[in-house]
Parts: structure tokens; C-alpha cells; sequence
């Protein structure tokens, strides 16, 4: 008996909304910027206001040495991408109206050599450009490698003619046995330092650090510190340096205090919802309150919110129920309060350090103001069924870094999400009006 067509077009679009599931499924998987592709930032970032002034500020200024600060996952490698993608595109412009004899008709269509690259050690970097593996632009590395062969001439007068003009020919191996390694590795970094003196902005991302690479943070700082002191006394253009950092490892060397500080803030659930709409053009298969909630369960840290996705549609294509949208009840089943205590600790270590428990309370404190808005701290004690001297404890250290606020009301207090989370009171504690902003 053949189907109705009917139930056949209802078959193709569940089919349609599985196979849309799926590739949803691939992108929440690409949890790094280098992931994304140039694709990301000229098309689905979502510019946050403090990076968005950045790129145009960076289009005049000269020397300046600032910090992206902002915890591990927020979002600084796609700011740095964005903000390069930005200004390169625009000094791209900016290079076609002069060759084609046109004068730039705005302000920031100015010709600025940028450049954005991974931070490496000493120890590995030269080698790294050399071979051509630096997460730097392929123009950059063949620029560095042809400039590199311009000063190994005069040592090797045959050695273009035995390159046939392919610098990438060069083999690091043969000119350190040539030229002795000492002579070889002081040639590459006059390169790169040359190189470097010579562009206007600079952007340089540093690895996420753990708990134990405290030293390591310290150390690429020195380093880093030591190329800003040569670039502010070399004859070049003086460039700008912009440098991330996690907000955990700030705060602790002496170079922040020469530096003009951004704090990358998180994302607010509305803007997460709008770079969902940017890459899929709608909320399918979730229903719109299902991605608000995993943005607030987020913390609006995007690279948490695409795990999140990740880990809800997993579970409802186990389900096999794919005619019903992905729903906040589905969300709740699988984004657990120990799953985001386990996500927030780096971000919680400090406030309760060993203490497992007081991290799993203070998340459920986040998780029901969050659903619940506004409430007397009596009534958070006695909803999330515990002592009111222990509620207390806990709000304490969450009021003191930022995470909720408290306002006295008669004899007891108000007690409220702190910015992203934050829902705007309609009178009573525990009524959450209606708004745009949360």
C-alpha cells in the first residue's frame, strides 16, 4: 500500500529537519575559531561593542599596547579574527581605489598593514616560520622566507641560482650547518623582528592556560614584554600591540600595568540567539526559549553554548521523536547542574577552592535565579531547600565577584542575576516582566 502524500511530505519533513539536525550537530562540534574559517567573522559574528570600537580605534592609533582580558572560551581568538578580517578587508579596499588613482572616501579606508598570529616561544617559533607551520598568514610566511633568502646572499652567492627563485626551497637543516646555528638563528630573528617593526597593528594570541601553567603565562608575558620595549625603539612604524589573555591569568605581572585593559564581556542570551539566527536563518530545530535557555546555562560563553547544542541534540536524536522541536524541557534533562558546575570551575575555583559542594550550590543558586528571576533570599532558601545561613554563605561570595547582586527589602533582600542574566523585576519578587533584555 503506497503512502499517502500527506504522510509522505510529513516523512520528508522529518527527514529534512534530522539531516538539518546533523549538520547543526557538525558546527556546534568546531568549538575553536581556527575552526570556523574566515567565513565566521565576515558573515556570523556577532560584534561585541568594546571590539567593534577596537577595530576602528586601531585604524589611527600608534604604539598602543592593549590586553583583551576575558575568561577561557568567551570568545578572544574570534575577536582578534574579527577585528584582523575587518581591517584587512578594508585596507584591501583602501589598496584597490589607489591603484586604480581614487582617493578613499571614509576615514577608516586607510591602507594598514595588519597582522594576526599565534604565540609561540623562541625555542620553537623561527623554526615554525621557517617550515612554514606559524598560524600566521601564508603571505606573511612567504614574505618572512623571501626576505630571509635576500640576507643569506651575500653569503651564499650561488645559492639563488641553485633555488631556482623558491625560497620555500630553503632548508633550516642546511643553513645552520652552513652558516654555524648560532650565525643562522640570529638571521631569522632579525627577520621577524624586522618584519614586525615594519606593520601597524600587531595582534597576538595567547594559548589558553590551566591552573599549573601559571609560569608559563608568566614567561611568554616576559617575552612578549621584551618584543613591545624593541618595537617602541625600533625605526619602524611603531605598531600597535594587542595581546588576550585570560581573565584568570590577569592581574599577576607587571606588564598589565602598561597596558590599556578591554574586558571581553559574555555574550548576552540574546546575542548568542541572534549569531544562531546569523548561521542558520532560524531557530530550528529548538524552539526559541530552548536556545535562550542554553545561552543563560552558557554564561555567554559561545564555546560553551555550542557544546551545550552539541550535547541536547545528541540526546534528542536518541529519541527518534524528530518531528518535535528540541524544547528548554529537553535542555534541562541534559545540561545538568553538575555538568555546568564541572564547566564552570575554572571560573568558580577561586570563590570555593576544594569545596565541590559549595560550587554544585552556588550553580544551582545561578540555574533557579536564572528560570525564576528576582526572589527574597528566604525564598531562594526555601525553594532550593536549604538553611538560610548556608544560602547566605554562598551569596556572599557570588555578590562579591559579580555573579548576583543583593538589595535590602524590609528585613530580608532581594536577590538578583548580575548583568548577562540579570531579569528586570514587574513589581513582586519572583515576577519577571517581559523584555528584550534579560
Amino acid at each position: 500500500m503506497r503512502p499517502s502524500r500527506q504522510s509522505a511530505l510529513a516523512l520528508s519533513d522529518t527527514a529534512s529537519i534530522y539531516f538539518s539536525a546533523v549538520k547543526i550537530r557538525s558546527w556546534a562540534d568546531q568549538l575553536t575559531s581556527e575552526s570556523h574559517g574566515e567565513y565566521w567573522t565576515t558573515q556570523w559574528y556577532v560584534w561585541p561593542d568594546a571590539i567593534r570600537r577596537l577595530a576602528h580605534e586601531l585604524v589611527f592609533k600608534r604604539g598602543g599596547v592593549i590586553v583583551l582580558i576575558g575568561l577561557q572560551g568567551v570568545g578572544k581568538s574570534s575577536a582578534l579574527n574579527a577585528t584582523y578580517t575587518d581591517i584587512a578587508l578594508k585596507s584591501a579596499e583602501a589598496r584597490r581605489k589607489a591603484s586604480e588613482g581614487k582617493n578613499a572616501d571614509s576615514k577608516y579606508q586607510q591602507i594598514h598593514d595588519i597582522l594576526l598570529l599565534k604565540w609561540r616561544r623562541q625555542t620553537e617559533l623561527f623554526e615554525s616560520l621557517l617550515l612554514g607551520t606559524h598560524e600566521v598568514s601564508h603571505e606573511y610566511l612567504r614574505r618572512y622566507r623571501t626576505r630571509l633568502l635576500e640576507l643569506l646572499k651575500p653569503h651564499f652567492l650561488w645559492l639563488d641560482a641553485e633555488l631556482g627563485g623558491r625560497p620555500e626551497r630553503l632548508n633550516i637543516d642546511w643553513a645552520e650547518k652552513k652558516l654555524g646555528k648560532a650565525a643562522a638563528k640570529n638571521l631569522r630573528k632579525s627577520v621577524w623582528l624586522e618584519m614586525l617593526a615594519d606593520v601597524d597593528t600587531i595582534l597576538v594570541d595567547t594559548p589558553d592556560y590551566s591552573k599549573t601553567d601559571r609560569r608559563l603565562a608568566a614567561k611568554d608575558l616576559d617575552e612578549i614584554y621584551w618584543l613591545w620595549n624593541y618595537l617602541a625603539l625600533s625605526q619602524g612604524k611603531n605598531p600597535n600591540l594587542i595581546i588576550t589573555i585570560q581573565k584568570e591569568m590577569s592581574g599577576r605581572h607587571y606588564f598589565f600595568d602598561k597596558m590599556t585593559k578591554i574586558e571581553l564581556q559574555p555574550l548576552r542570551p540574546e546575542q548568542m540567539l541572534e549569531a544562531y539566527k546569523l548561521c542558520f536563518n532560524a531557530t530550528q530545530p529548538f524552539t526559541e526559549d530552548a536556545l535562550l535557555t542554553l545561552a543563560k546555562m552558557s554564561r555567554g560563553i559561545f564555546r560553551r553554548f555550542m557544546r551545550y547544542i552539541a550535547l541536547t541534540l545528541d540526546k534528542w536524536l536518541d529519541q527518534h521523536e524528530w518531528e518535535k522541536p528540541v524544547d528548554a524541557e529537553i535542555v534541562k534533562k541534559t545540561i545538568t547542574a553538575e555538568r555546568m558546575a564541572e564547566d564552570m570551575e575554572p571560573e568558580l575555583n577561586e570563590l570555593f577552592p576544594k569545596q565541590n559542594d559549595l560550587r554544585l550550590q552556588a550553580v544551582r543558586m545561578l540555574i533557579h535565579l536564572g528560570e525564576s528571576g528576582p526572589l527574597n533570599q528566604s525564598q531562594l532558601a526555601e525553594q532550593l531547600e536549604m538553611k538560610p545561613y548556608a544560602v547566605s554563605r554562598t551569596l556572599t561570595k557570588l555578590e562579591l565577584h559579580r555573579y548576583v547582586k543583593r538589595k535590602r527589602s524590609g528585613n530580608d533582600k532581594i536577590v538578583s542575576l548580575n548583568s548577562t542574566f540579570e531579569k528586570e523585576s514587574s513589581g513582586s519578587p519572583g515576577k519577571v516582566a517581559e523584555t528584550n533584555g534579560c
